[in-house]
């Protein structure tokens, strides 16, 4: 009898210790599965929120991309209420005369045409007479300045507002890091 009650203790022990190693495996393995979808969840939110960043940015460049418009569209608009105020000044008239002597000693002793603003006709017989030159009134502004063309040497000089103001925008970038 007690061989018998040994040989069960025996087999009983052995049994409980297959099932503890059994659980530990189990344990071990389903601690492994569980790091594994942490693991795979924690790369997925990453993921996701990597996109919603990405999208956030791209938002948030236009925006900006928008304002930095708006202001340069604002900075050209008082540049150019500040250019009528200054051709109503005796200064505007200097710089007609400027231009107008440059365009005439680039020409030398070929004919030159010279054409100025329409907003500008009251000034074109003063500068007529003070250049012996006849300035013509252009058929379409061009903000105020003046142009001149050479046909002898095929050239169109463009001092007009106009094309300053286009050259400016074009070169004018806002600084997006300040914003």
């Amino acid at each position: 009898m007690a061989d018998a009650m040994a040989a069960s203790e025996k087999i009983l022990s052995d049994y409980k210790n297959a099932l503890e190693k059994d659980f530990l495996d189990y344990q071990n393995s389903e601690i492994k599965l569980a790091d594994m979808e942490v693991k795979t969840e924690t790369t997925r939110i990453d993921k996701e929120i990597n996109k919603e960043v990405a999208l956030e940015q791209i938002k948030l460049r236009m925006e900006l991309s928008k304002k930095a418009a708006e202001l340069k569209e604002k900075i050209f608009t008082q540049l150019e209420g500040r250019l009528a105020d200054y051709q109503s000044s005796p200064e505007y008239k200097a710089l007609l005369d400027s231009q107008i002597e440059r365009a005439l000693k680039f020409a030398g002793d070929d004919e030159v045409k010279i054409y100025i603003d329409p907003n500008d006709e009251a000034l074109a017989h003063g500068l007529s007479v003070e250049h012996g030159i006849d300035i013509s009134i252009s058929k379409y502004p061009f903000h105020g300045g003046m142009r001149a063309v050479i046909p002898a040497k095929n050239i169109l000089i463009d001092n007009s507002f106009e094309k300053k103001i286009a050259e400016a925008k074009d070169k004018f970038d806002v600084d997006m890091e300040v914003l």
